[in-house]
């Protein structure tokens, strides 16, 4: 879980990918796919959109153990929209969705150094405990 002293700092880093063109939403969740922070837009209900994301993280995670390496991102492209789930450590994944039709490059970029930077902030939080 996520000191509560985190929360506001990993907040800040979510707001930031609001300005990112083509992000609708993201979420930090734990991996029994509690949402912990939400930055998803109002008509999502964010605790089943957690415990989708956590599932399908988890049933990948299971099925690529016979390719023998970690599973460090997960794509999902649904109708109208696309979902990208990133490990930030082995307790918390961020979930981010994504318009359908968008160049993903600058994307994916953002959502990447985002994790490394929730990931660092949490790292710093266990080091201390």
């Amino acid at each position: 879980m996520i000191d509560p002293s985190k929360i506001e700092t990993v907040t800040r880093e979510l707001e930031k990918l609001e300005f990112v063109n083509g992000i609708i939403g993201t979420a930090i969740v734990n991996r029994n796919g509690l949402t912990i922070i939400s930055r998803l837009p109002r008509d999502i209900e964010e605790r089943k959109f957690g415990a989708m994301a956590a599932t399908m993280f988890e049933a990948m995670e299971t099925a690529s153990t016979t390719l023998k390496d970690n599973l460090v991102n997960l794509s999902v492209e649904f109708e109208d929209y696309q979902l990208f789930v990133y490990t930030v450590n082995a307790e918390i994944i961020l979930v981010s969705l994504l318009e359908k039709n968008i160049d993903l490059g600058i994307v994916l970029i953002e959502i990447e150094e985002c994790t490394k930077i929730i990931h660092n902030i949490l790292k710093v939080e266990k080091n201390f405990n």
